[in-house]
């Protein structure tokens, strides 16, 4: 599926330009909110030594801004709107990728499907851009809970009781768990709204419905793909590291080789969980779709699975379905064998009739 929408690829590269230039952006503020405040003069003598006569004083006046006493609320406003602009992109970057993914999954006949990341990318601009905003709003107020958390922490650590500081850090693990679990269901939401278009907290309480459902699925989907995606990575970083210790090695003008190929594998670990990203998001959303799939859908006339025959044989519920697709291949092969042979054999429409369109196309 991926390979049909090779353009998908290419779409870390745009979120990286995205985050990259409202980091910039930020970093241009923070220097105007660094200078912000009241210039005061603050005046001092120094000697210098003026030779064997005598040693000279001079007067020196030099300027310094007094922050004002409301800066910290400023800082702290600022740091949200990066942590909140950063998420936002991100959310728009999983939304897009699943909207592309759905409308792969959701079109019985692929070959209609025509620009699907161009029209991911514009259903979240124009129709979900709250969706996101929540979405990424709610992660950025835990990131500032835990920044302000880690502050206190920080500040204090010289006079907290051990106590105090136990407390502290089971509050930050539970905050960070927390985190993760929300952006768990944030994204599997965005894909929920990608093809029914619901509002957020809707699309959570649907999803997670249908993640209680199929809580045996998705622990062995969540650990089977993390391996597989990890096992990518590592593979990634190996060669690279491998690639760079020949290159280097045999280099006598490079004394310490291992720095360069140390910064080089980190380098291709974060361009791999990047490109990776794609992926995992294309788990999750095929998988969200099978359950909504399975759940509406029973193989029967009338309500046939969009999902394909591959991915149909995980279904618990599918045996039935399974063999009436069997029954009419045998029927269509039947049919074709007695056109051959001159007959005028007709066969049951009702029977002949196409329980799962597209399977039929993928075999042709």
């Amino acid at each position: 599926m991926v390979m049909r929408m090779i353009v998908i690829l290419f779409t870390p590269i745009i979120l990286a330009l995205f985050i990259l230039a409202w980091a910039a952006l930020w970093s241009f503020v923070s220097g105007y909110i660094y200078t912000a405040g009241t210039a005061t003069d603050l005046a001092f003598t120094r000697e210098y030594a003026g030779g064997a006569l005598s040693d000279v004083e001079k007067n020196i006046t030099m300027v310094y801004y007094k922050d004002h006493d409301y800066i910290i609320w400023v800082w702290l406003y600022h740091l949200f709107g990066l942590y909140w602009g950063t998420e936002f992109f991100l959310a728009c970057h999983e939304m897009a990728i699943a909207g592309a993914f759905c409308q792969f999954y959701w079109t019985r006949d692929k070959r209609k499907v025509s620009f699907p990341v161009l029209r991911g990318i514009w259903w979240v601009f124009r129709y979900h851009l709250g969706t996101v905003a929540f979405g990424s709003c709610i992660i950025a107020i835990i990131q500032l809970i835990r920044t302000i958390l880690a502050y206190i922490q920080n500040k204090t650590k010289d006079s907290q009781s051990e106590l105090v500081k136990y407390l502290l850090m089971c509050l930050q693990c539970c905050l960070w768990c927390f985190e993760k679990v929300m952006k768990f269901i944030n994204r599997n939401a965005y894909i929920y709204t990608a093809f029914k278009g619901s509002n957020f907290c809707t699309s959570c309480k649907k999803v997670f419905g249908l993640l209680m459902s199929n809580l045996v699925r998705v622990g062995v989907i969540n650990c089977v793909g993390s391996f597989i995606l990890f096992i990518g990575k590592f593979l990634v970083v190996m060669i690279t590291g491998i690639l760079g210790y020949f290159m280097l090695s045999k280099d006598e003008q490079i004394e310490y080789w291992a720095i360069p190929v140390l910064i080089a594998s980190i380098f291709a670990f974060a361009v791999a969980h990047t490109f990776f990203s794609v992926y995992e998001i294309g788990i999750d959303t095929i998988f969200v779709c099978f359950a909504e799939d399975e759940t509406k859908n029973d193989g029967t006339a009338g309500r046939e699975y969009y999902m394909s025959k591959n991915l149909m044989q995980w279904v618990d519920n599918s045996s039935e379905a399974l063999k009436n697709l069997k029954r009419k291949k045998g029927q269509q092969r039947a049919q074709a064998k007695a056109a051959k042979a001159g007959k005028s054999g007709e066969v049951d429409a009702k029977q002949t009739e196409q329980m799962y369109p597209s399977l039929e196309m993928d075999e042709k």
